[in-house]
This record gives C-alpha cells, structure tokens and sequence, in this order.
C-alpha cells in the first residue's frame, strides 16, 4: 500500500560519493533533499563498504609493515606477518569504514538530508517509487533527481562464483583467512591493488591477463617500472592469454587459458570490469538513453535526455574514481541550483594505490607522439632524491612531459612512495598552463619526496637548453581572431586526462 507523497528540491537514488557530495551541495544552498539508499543501514555503498574505504585501510597497513623492511630488514617483516591475524587486519578496515559512514550520517543530519531506505526507482520524470523489503512502497515528489546508483563487480556467467574459492570484488575482503595461493584475472586498477596486498600478506599471488600490458591506460613506462617493483614483492604475471575455463576442484580453482596453459590456486579473484547499476531503475520507462554498455548517457552539466534527471559516478562509466564521482555530483547540483556556469575541470589526477602507488595527470607519452605533439622527458628516480634513498625505495620515479615548443608541462607520471600525494604539486601547476621552469624555480623543504619534481624539471629542461642556462618558456604569440578556436582546440586535447578517464 503506497503512501502519501512527499516532496523535494532533490532526490538523490544511491549514496555513494557522487549522490552524497550532490545532496550535502544542495542541502547547503538551502534546497529540501532526500537520498533513497537500496541497503538498508549502509550508507555510502562500495565507496565505503566493499570497494575504496577498506580495500586502502587494509593496503595501508601492509604499506606500513613492509616499509620497515629496508631498516629492519625482512626477517622482522615475514615475523610481523606471520604472527599477523587476518582478522585483525580486517577488522580494522571495517572499522575505518564505520566511522566513514558514521561521518556521512553526521552531514546528513547536520544539513538535514532525509535518509530513505527501498529500492529506488522512476515513476516518471518527477516522481521515485520506493520498494521497502517488508512489501510496500512509497511515492516521492521531486523537481530534481540525481542517479548516482553505482556500478558493480562484472560476473560472467561462466565463472562459478561461490563466495569462497571464486569471488569478485564486493566478496574478496569477505574471505575469513588469508589463501596460501591466488590467482587474479584482471591487470587493471583492482585487480594490481589486490595484488600488492595479497603478496603483502604472504600469499602466492598471479595476476592473469588477456593484454601484453598491465594498466593499459597508463603511462607504459611507470607501469613497466610498478610491474618490476611488483615482481620483486612476488607478484608473478601471465600476460598475453584470456581464460578459456575456470572450474572447482575440491578445495582448488583451475583456470584454463586459452592458450591451453592451466594455473591452480585456492582462490580465484575475477577483477575484469564493472557494470553500471541500470536495471529496474525505470530508465527505459522515460527513454533516458544509455550505452552498449548500459552507462547512462549525459551531457557536460550530468544531464540526462530528460533535463531534470542528472546522473553522476559509475553509472555513466569511466573515470569511475570517488574523487571524480565525488566532483560530479557536487557540480550537477550546481547545475541544477547555481546562479553562475561551472564547467566540470579538464584535468585531475588518477590514483592507483598499488605497493607503492601509481599516480598520473595529463598525457602519457604514446598518447602525445599519436597527437603529433613535440615534446620532452624530465625524470627523476627516486634514488636521486635524499628521502628516496633514505627510504630504501630504489624503484621510484617521477616523470615529467613537458611541450617542446611552448615549455608546458603536458603530463606528470608517479610511482613509488605517497605518489597519490605528490601528483597535486603538479596538477596545481598545469591547471594553470604552468611551465617547466616553475618546478626549477620552486624550492623544495630538504629533503622530501617533492624534490624530485625539481629534479625531473631541471632533467627536462637540460634537453632544451643545452648551455646549461635555462632561460625563460617562450613568449606565446597573440593569435589572429580567425585562429584563436583551432588553438583552443589543440590546447584542450593537450590537457584532457588520459584515455580511458575522461568524463562522459
């Protein structure tokens, strides 16, 4: 029996990092909100539960431990380990997730957001039917509604996934014990996170892939360079072959690829690709379009074909990040409520939080050289750097593309120790059209990991100013009126994030 309907500025379907920061945005510019979350007494979905919160809580700590090995050595670190129960590890993972959601619920009250659990789905353009588990429903009114529902573990029907020797991503940190062997499908962005921490812990850990590369997206040098640091931590690869099969064998999972190879381990972590949460959602009902990948299709502003529907995060596909996911959803709400035009920014920072982390903004290189553009490579391994070399991380590195022509940084590309952190010094720059000269000119604390960047402009620009004097970046030439729009073009394809992460 449905209830009588009630009505908002806003409602959001789906609590995760896009719908939440969209909510708290509208709340704050004094608009009646209500997020409706499908799980009922979880707020934040993967985001918090499954996916980023814990899966990071728990790398930190394997980070933390075998940061010691090169002062202490690696007896220390195996004991450490050994002595280690999972269950400690994943219990304090959950908890940074609780007090997480806890901080979600705090905004929520303090900004008085109305939580309404059920399924949410649309009625029509203004109206969200809500499915509660005890059988009813009920009707709300919205001028607004934002679908930020997420996305989930993609599971072929051919993989027999049990929960327990087979698993996907929201079941993995669900296992009760470490597995003495694991085997990965999937060289992408979870599947080299898991990785890092299942070798971290002692398991026998392989990464599968039908691809020649890990992180294909990636700047294939940095990926080169974490695929070696990976293979000393014991990581092993097979690269270059799909699975053909994979089958339970008593307390086993042997995969066929299609090469006719077989691996066996105790479990096996499917970790190829996500899948947009669009079903049963009532799209088609409004002839809201999507992709051949079922991705909600939406313009620069995340509006949907229906103009009062706005749809951010997962559901409409790559960057698929909680920070991006984030940006979108407070950006849509300032769409829907603002009084000035904000554009959603060309360039930010991708994370990967591997052991150590890989972190990039910009061009890669093969992107650059397939554009036709000129440009050069300042790098900086991070034993050249005194904190580097202090922290025993001989495989760091940062690397710089800076335009050959113009002086411009085009692209910066991190691996190694708080490489999440250091991609920022150089986002600032290059959200500013910053030049190369601007990292020579900046003096870094001594010694620190940030010097690289120093290191890695001085390197670039050696290459341009062969007297050993670096002088200042080219003086850019006013453009005539009728040449100004295919500049603004080419400088626009300089700076977009790399493929496979732009915002649809």
């Amino acid at each position: 029996m449905a209830e009588k309907a009630k009505s908002y500025d806003l409602v959001v379907i789906g609590s995760g990092p896009a719908g939440y920061r969209a909510a708290v945005q509208a709340a704050k510019m004094k608009r009646s909100v209500a997020i409706v979350e499908a799980t009922p007494g979880r707020l934040g979905g993967t985001w918090i539960h499954t996916g980023t919160i814990p899966s990071k809580s728990l790398r930190e700590s394997m980070d933390a431990i075998h940061s010691i090995r090169f002062h202490a050595g690696g007896k220390w670190v195996d004991r450490i380990i050994r002595d280690l129960p999972a269950a400690k590890l994943m219990g304090h993972a959950f908890k940074v997730a609780q007090y997480e959601e806890s901080l979600v619920r705090r905004y929520c009250e303090r900004y008085s957001i109305d939580i309404i659990e059920g399924f949410g789905m649309l009625e029509d353009a203004h109206t969200i039917r809500v499915a509660r588990l005890n059988g009813e429903s009920q009707l709300i009114n919205a001028a607004n509604i934002l679908l930020a529902t997420g996305s989930r573990p993609r599971r072929p029907a051919d993989v027999p996934f049990d929960g327990w020797r087979v698993v996907d991503a929201d079941e993995v940190l669900r296992l009760e014990n470490v597995p003495k062997s694991v085997l990965i499908y999937g060289a992408g962005v979870i599947g080299c996170e898991y990785a890092c921490i299942f070798a971290a812990l002692g398991a026998e850990t392989t990464i599968i892939d039908g691809r020649g590369t890990i992180m294909q997206y990636a700047d294939q040098e940095i990926a080169l360079a974490l695929k070696k640091t990976m293979e000393e931590a014991g990581v092993k690869f097979v690269l270059g072959s799909k699975m053909a099969d994979a089958k339970i064998r008593g307390a086993s999972v042997v995969m066929t690829l299609e090469n006719q190879a077989t691996l066996e381990a105790e479990v096996l972590f499917y970790a190829a690709g996500r899948s947009p949460n669009t079903e049963k959602i009532g799209l088609a009902r409004l002839a809201i379009k999507t992709n051949e990948k079922g991705e909600v299709l939406v313009n620069k502003s995340f509006q949907t074909t229906t103009p009062n529907i706005y749809a951010c995060g997962d559901i409409i596909g790559s960057p698929a990040l909680a920070a991006t996911s984030a940006a979108q959803g407070r950006y849509a709400a300032l769409h829907m409520f603002g009084t000035k035009p904000q554009e959603f920014p060309r360039l930010y920072p991708i994370g990967v939080y591997t052991i150590p982390e890989l972190s990039s903004v910009g061009k890669t290189e093969q992107e650059l050289k397939l554009m036709g553009v000129e440009f050069v490579v300042g790098r900086a391994h991070y034993h050249e750097v005194a904190r580097g070399y202090i922290r025993g991380d001989d495989h760091g590195l940062l690397k710089l593309l800076v335009c050959r022509k113009t002086h411009r940084i085009l692209g910066i590309h991190i691996v190694g120790h708080d490489a999440c952190n250091l991609v920022h010094i150089g986002l600032a720059y290059m959200q500013r059209g910053g030049h190369a000269q601007d990292l020579v000119n900046m003096i870094f604390n001594y010694p620190t990991l940030a010097e690289a960047y120093g290191i890695a402009a001085f390197n670039a620009l050696n290459k341009l100013f062969l007297d050993g004097e670096i002088g200042d970046p080219p003086v850019e030439v006013a453009l005539a009126p009728a040449d100004v729009a295919t500049a603004e073009a080419a400088a626009t394809a300089a700076a977009m994030p790399i493929k496979g992460h732009s915002v649809a």
